[in-house]
């Protein structure tokens, strides 16, 4: 079986809130279509909403269950500190700081 070749990282904006959401949704879902293993990048993060983390659950659960490999490549303190306060950061399966 052939290896599956990775795709660009996956760069997340500054602003990560509500009205990034949809493009980031697509992005993300562009991911799951291709089927290729993924680094989300997260580490220019510094404003984050419970809509973005949402979405990022919701690929991370996705992926999982799809079998897609993926990798943080890099995890901002205001990324993870959302995530955790939210109770998300092992659902997003976010590296121990």
């Amino acid at each position: 079986m052939a290896s599956r070749k990775s795709l660009a990282p996956i760069a997340l904006d500054a602003d990560l809130r509500l009205s990034q959401a949809p493009a980031l949704r697509e992005r993300l879902l562009k991911a799951l279509a291709a089927r290729s293993p993924v680094t989300i990048d997260g580490g220019d993060v510094a404003q984050v909403d419970t809509a973005a983390l949402q979405v990022l659950c919701a690929f991370t659960r996705d992926a999982t269950g799809q079998g897609l490999s993926f990798s943080w490549g890099g995890v901002s303190g205001v990324l993870r500190d959302g995530a955790a306060m939210l109770g998300l950061d092992k659902t997003m399966n976010l590296p121990v700081a």
